[in-house]
């Protein structure tokens, strides 16, 4: 649900990446792990999709998707979910 509590439809792969960030809240996860839990597959050094996927995920999650607070970036890191999250 989004915050005005309106269900937003998400795409398998928008789901899978937003429930790796749910199962692991505040943690770092590279472009190669977030690949690796979402899809099972390795990344290639310059497979961009994630990018794109957390792009997608953060235009309907984020309140101002330019300035993301839900989503971080680490550059040269990767990125991760900085909201609390309780009983999943």
């Amino acid at each position: 649900m989004g915050t005005d509590g309106v269900a937003i439809p998400l795409s398998t792969a928008e789901f899978r990446l937003l429930c790796v960030f749910l199962e692991r809240p505040g943690m770092v996860l590279s472009r190669d792990q977030l690949l690796d839990l979402t899809s099972g597959k390795a990344a290639d050094v310059w497979d961009r999709s994630i990018d794109n996927q957390v792009s997608r995920l953060r235009r309907k999650i984020e309140r101002d998707p330019r300035n993301p607070v839900l989503i971080a970036t680490h550059w040269g890191g990767g990125y991760s979910f900085t909201a609390k999250v309780e009983g999943i």
